[in-house]
């Protein structure tokens, strides 16, 4: 039995993706979870993996077409199987049967064809059966662009997002029925006035698909996800002491443990007694994750990714630091895998290294909470009666009041804040 490869949802809202390069050809043997293409998304190109072993029987998008979430974009099956035609159509796609159209012309009198006033060529095929992704046919509502006027760069002449955002770069605006002036009149000359030269000269960039990308989460958690924010200033002399001294033993090792792996595994820990800030808000109750997945935000030239460390609840010290290393190595060049960048279950911003002493973050759907940290200062603290210096770090934590309430979040706050502060249970 043959097996239908589809476009995956590898991104929070990702409606469609590029496919940038096949990895197999077709007849190649595939085993089961084995990389066959790549996948640009609105974030990054990412690997895409067969959900079936056997045989790559046909690849139905070729590189550089563009395929909405759900879509087929390969077929596998076994040696010898053939493919029903069907399964190499994508539901999208709708033929348009000019016999129907002949045939009604032929009944009709030759009088009303005679009175049939045509001025231009008719066009047959109306803007429901024109090949086009679901993405631009909205897009092109919205720019009020004719889909009869462009041409389609997808699979079998696929109208998408793309062209139909070339198309309204590239037309020119028509005239509305005031801007229309008789050919017996001139309009008068408008002086130029500072304002209008302001107005000509007005520079506007293009949002890129990763900002385009952002702009949509972003809106959409703060529009649907009631937002409330607990802040507590943590004082991290202790843990600071407790990483010198792990890096001193680990050196030999080349690992270096950082003030941001500390965070991370306090949060795993919270996260254990406090697992509703593991979870995500759906429309039949609220659904525990069966893993912690702490997602870690990494700014990128374009944008901000939030790409996770999976399964991470067991995890020492030291293979915290390991694996927030290598996560960050291999966003920067674009090999995670679709899990690393749609898994997180909890989110940790942290802008400390850019001397930001406290801020708060918007949760990333479809996640319930983010811990954005600041940057450790050097403030005077009462220590048994007594005025020291403590090196005071400000944490805030964003959680969906839909599933925790003030009191958990100040619990939870709390309990990151007792950790960092008596951090010996984080290495034991």
């Amino acid at each position: 039995m043959t097996t239908e490869l589809k476009m995956p949802q590898m991104g929070y809202d990702m409606e469609e993706g590029t496919v940038v390069r096949w990895l197999k050809e077709e007849n190649s043997i595939i085993a089961k979870n084995e990389a066959i293409a790549e996948i640009e998304t609105d974030k990054a190109v990412v690997e895409f993996e067969s959900e079936a072993a056997g045989i790559l029987l046909k690849i139905i998008a070729p590189e550089g077409s563009v395929i909405p979430v759900g879509e087929t974009i390969a077929i596998v099956g076994q040696e010898g199987e053939s493919i029903n035609e069907s399964e190499q159509e994508t539901s999208s796609e709708i033929s348009v049967d000019t016999t129907k159209i002949e045939s009604a012309l032929e009944a009709m009198p030759d009088e009303e064809i005679d009175n049939l006033s045509i001025t231009e060529e008719p066009t047959i095929v109306t803007t429901n059966n024109i090949l086009a992704t679901p993405i631009a046919r909205r897009l092109a509502g919205e720019l009020n662009i004719s889909l009869n006027n462009i041409s389609g760069s997808g699979p079998g002449g696929r109208i998408t997002k793309k062209d139909v955002e070339d198309a309204s770069q590239n037309s020119d605006p028509s005239p509305s029925i005031n801007d229309r002036v008789a050919p017996s009149q001139e309009k008068p000359n408008t002086p130029i006035t500072a304002t209008t030269q302001i107005h000509q000269t007005k520079n506007i960039e293009p949002l890129s698909r990763m900002r385009q990308q952002i702009a949509r989460v972003t809106v959409k958690s703060k529009t649907e996800k009631p937002h409330f924010y607990v802040s507590a200033e943590i004082d991290m002399t202790s843990s600071m002491q407790l990483r010198k001294q792990i890096n001193t033993k680990l050196e030999n090792e080349g690992i270096k443990i950082t003030i941001n792996d500390l965070i991370v595994k306090a949060c795993i820990e919270t996260l254990k007694k406090y697992p509703k800030f593991n979870a995500y808000f759906g429309d039949e109750g609220i659904t525990f994750n069966e893993t912690i997945n702490i997602a870690i935000a990494i700014a990128e030239e374009e944008g901000l990714t939030v790409p996770a460390i999976l399964d991470c609840g067991s995890k020492t010290l030291k293979e915290i630091s390991t694996s927030v290393k290598d996560l960050a190595i291999r966003s920067s060049t674009g090999s995670l895998s679709a899990d690393e960048y749609t898994g997180g279950t909890f989110a940790i911003s942290n802008l400390g290294m850019f001397d930001v002493s406290s801020f708060i973050a918007i949760i990333h759907p479809p996640q319930s909470a983010v811990l954005a940290v600041g940057t450790i200062q050097s403030k005077p603290v009462v220590k048994n009666g007594d005025i020291v210096v403590g090196n005071i770090m400000t944490a805030t934590l964003s959680a969906d009041h839909r599933i925790v309430d003030g009191v958990e979040g100040a619990q939870f706050i709390i309990e990151v804040k007792r950790l960092l502060e008596t951090p010996v249970e984080l290495v034991i």
